[in-house]
């Protein structure tokens, strides 16, 4: 009896050991939790609701779910005022994910409202005139690079590409360290991890719409490239980004992590990144987004809202808040419906 107990012992030992851990949900199911919560109005058309309802319509699209379409179009409502602001900028990008694919007068209407924000960038002769300042946040990348860009693609008309592809660059000129990675603002150069999401997220939508033939096209691939090579060296074991992406110290983030997730899931499906070397980190970062996501649309250890920070210990003391967040329920929506797009290919 006792060999036989022994033996019971060792084979316990040597079976393979099951993580408690939970898996990597689908993420059709965790977009329907989200859109539980998220991406149900639109009071001022700004990115944070704005690209929720994005989220929403794509993911009616990618399933066949009219009904989500149903409750965007009821949520835009009325022409809204002409966007002065970056962050009104990017929230116009809804009006572009209806235009793409609406028909009738809410294509036209939407149309109108992607051409209005977009052409806040130009003077009369269509010379971009609203180009980054020396104190422009990083941020920028994604509030006006995409919008023009899907100006661009809708219209196509050239000079929205044209500004686009100008106005990254000198984003670049301005923020992109060395190393690749963004210092997010003009006093300090900690590469806060939001502050490496919107390039992230901003580029890789440009790269979306941005004609192949572009003359510009390659020297913004080889930045992104760069960008997303940078970045893998700092995703952590759990597969999340921090908080401040090089400072070990710093909080694993979640919308840091959605982000680039998202932007890593659209390189490789699109063919700009090596499948072999990104995938396993999106991978990564979806089973790491999973983990922090709660019942109700609850979301573990999102950073509160940033402004320019003086110092990296400024950044460094930036709040983790953990449960209902609009702004963490946007990108975890985002990333959600890039993974459903790219199982579709």
């Amino acid at each position: 009896m006792k060999s036989l107990t022994t033996l019971a012992l060792l084979l316990c030992l040597m079976s393979p050991v099951v993580s408690a851990e939970p898996v990597a949900k689908p993420p059709q199911e965790v977009a329907q939790q989200l859109l539980q919560v998220y991406g149900k109005k639109l009071d001022t058309v700004v990115y944070i609701p704005a690209v929720a309802l994005y989220a929403r319509w794509q993911f009616g699209e990618l399933t066949g779910d009219l009904s989500q379409r149903m409750i965007v179009e009821t949520v835009l409502g009325a022409p809204r005022p002409v966007p002065k602001s970056p962050v009104e900028f990017a929230g116009h990008l809804v009006y572009a994910g209806v235009a793409r694919t609406a028909q009738g007068p809410l294509k036209e209407s939407s149309l109108l409202a992607v051409r209005r924000a977009a052409d806040q960038f130009f003077g009369p002769d269509k010379r971009l005139t609203r180009v980054p300042g020396p104190t422009e946040m990083s941020d920028s990348v994604f509030m006006c690079g995409p919008i023009l860009c899907e100006a661009g693609s809708l219209t196509a008309e050239p000079h929205y590409f044209d500004g686009a592809v100008r106005y990254l660059s000198e984003m670049r000129r301005l923020r992109q360290r060395e190393d690749g990675l963004y210092q997010h603002g003009h006093l300090c150069d900690a590469a806060w991890g939001r502050g490496n999401g919107f390039p992230a997220v901003g580029v890789a939508w440009c790269l979306s719409r941005l004609p192949a033939d572009h003359a510009g096209r390659d020297e913004l691939l080889s930045a992104f490239r760069r960008h997303m090579t940078a970045l893998t060296r700092h995703q952590t074991a759990s597969g999340m980004w921090r908080q401040v992406i090089d400072v070990p110290e710093a909080y694993e983030e979640f919308s840091a992590t959605a982000m680039i997730g998202f932007a890593m899931q659209r390189g490789v499906t699109s063919g700009w990144l090596d499948r072999a070397t990104f995938q396993p980190l999106a991978d990564q970062a979806w089973e790491a987004v999973c983990k922090h996501l709660e019942p109700g649309g609850k979301i573990i250890d999102i950073c509160e809202g940033t402004g320019t920070q003086k110092t990296l210990d400024d950044y460094l003391k930036r709040k983790a808040i953990r449960g209902v967040d609009d702004r963490g329920g946007a990108m975890g929506l985002l990333f959600a419906v890039e993974r459903i797009a790219a199982a579709k290919k």
